[in-house]
């Protein structure tokens, strides 16, 4: 292998802190080696993050594509020319079908296209999934190469085509327990005599938002030292925010948004629950347990993502009762944070397990190209 720098560009929805596509191309990104890699990246839409900087600093760009829906041209214009002007070695798409014009370009120029499925879902709604059908034929034939963030991931987007599945993983020293970032954010959060149970995820309809505070509305009465948190936004949040009204909860339940303090809020928690209605991987959840958490989860999570052996899975089928009280038995579990943080760390998720994986993956592809 000759010692040319690799160029990536790298295609996701956004760069949000609260997304998972976000959370895994940072981890890979922060893993990488710069001199040998030079990664940009190409949003198909603006967001604030606070990724920004790490990724200028590290003499990186970020693209902005735009609406393909509202500014078309602008859109094919944008894509054209990044493609033309940045010379990549390899495109690394982990969207769906609002990236076909700039693989499309890239078809002509790159080598090494890459897509990726990070879910088990091709949409969040009816129609995006029907969309998503009918153009998904289109998107596989701009791409040679498929990678997947799970087995189930990868069988779902592609079929029967080949795949390699390349671990989500995270930085398990950024969340390992500390005991004194948990009362200092406790104590700002006023949460210091109480319980607190958090999800973490995009309020979209895949994350089962609006069950999981029919959920923890049950929890909340029958207990009353227990506060939930919603960490992430996303199309549903006025509905969120809606629904906790109607309910008089809105002081035991607050909808945090996105945060760039994730790890610390971890910290505080002492439950993790999600409730997907499909999961690809689910990131979150092995933050979550980095961290030293018992999760409650759906069963529609791969069975992986038990690392540290306190995953509860529930099945969306079971009655909220039900649910309620796989909260309440998970949370009354002592649990041995800095243990599960050491499991974690030594696991295929972790920074040290499996961080050059996308590296080695990236340089075997640009050899068997040439």
């Amino acid at each position: 292998m000759d010692n040319k720098q690799i160029k990536v560009l790298m295609i996701v929805p956004n760069l949000r802190a609260s997304s998972g596509v976000a959370s895994f191309v940072m981890n890979y990104y922060r893993s990488i080696d710069h001199d040998r890699f030079v990664v940009d990246f190409a949003t198909l839409s603006y967001r604030e993050s606070p990724y920004f900087e790490e990724i200028e600093k590290n003499g990186s760009k970020v693209f902005v594509l735009g609406s393909l829906l509202r500014h078309p041209f602008k859109h094919f214009k944008n894509a054209k020319s990044i493609i033309k002007e940045g010379n990549y070695d390899i495109v690394h798409d982990n969207t769906l079908h609002k990236s076909i014009p700039i693989m499309g370009y890239a078809k002509r120029k790159v080598p090494v296209r890459i897509l990726h499925s990070h879910s088990i879902k091709i949409g969040e709604t009816g129609l995006k999934v029907k969309i998503n059908k009918m153009l998904m034929p289109l998107l596989l034939s701009k791409a040679n190469y498929y990678t997947a963030c799970s087995s189930n991931a990868g069988v779902a987007m592609f079929g029967n085509r080949d795949f390699t599945v390349i671990p989500n993983i995270i930085d398990t020293d950024n969340y390992r327990f500390d005991s004194k970032i948990r009362d200092e954010v406790r104590l700002r959060e006023n949460v210091t005599h109480k319980y607190v149970v958090g999800s973490v995820g995009r309020v979209a309809e895949a994350k089962n938002p609006v069950f999981a505070v029919e959920v923890m509305g049950e929890v909340l009465k029958r207990r009353d030292d227990i506060e939930y948190w919603w960490i992430g936004s996303g199309p549903l949040d006025g509905q969120m925010k809606q629904i906790v009204e109607e309910k008089n909860i809105s002081d035991r339940i607050r909808l945090l948004g996105s945060r760039s303090d994730l790890n610390e809020l971890y910290q505080a928690m002492d439950l993790f629950f999600l409730p997907s209605q499909g999961e690809g991987f689910g990131l979150a959840c092995i933050e979550a347990e980095a961290s030293g958490l018992p999760c409650v989860i759906s069963t529609n999570f791969p069975g992986e993502v038990n690392v540290t052996g306190s995953v509860k899975f529930v099945p969306l089928e079971n009655e909220i009762s039900k649910w309620a009280d796989a909260v309440i038995e998970s949370l009354d579990k002592n649990a041995d944070r800095l243990e599960a943080n050491r499991i974690c760390r030594e696991s295929a998720y972790s920074k040290a397990g499996s961080g050059d994986a996308l590296s080695k993956y990236y340089e075997q592809l640009v050899v068997s190209e040439k």
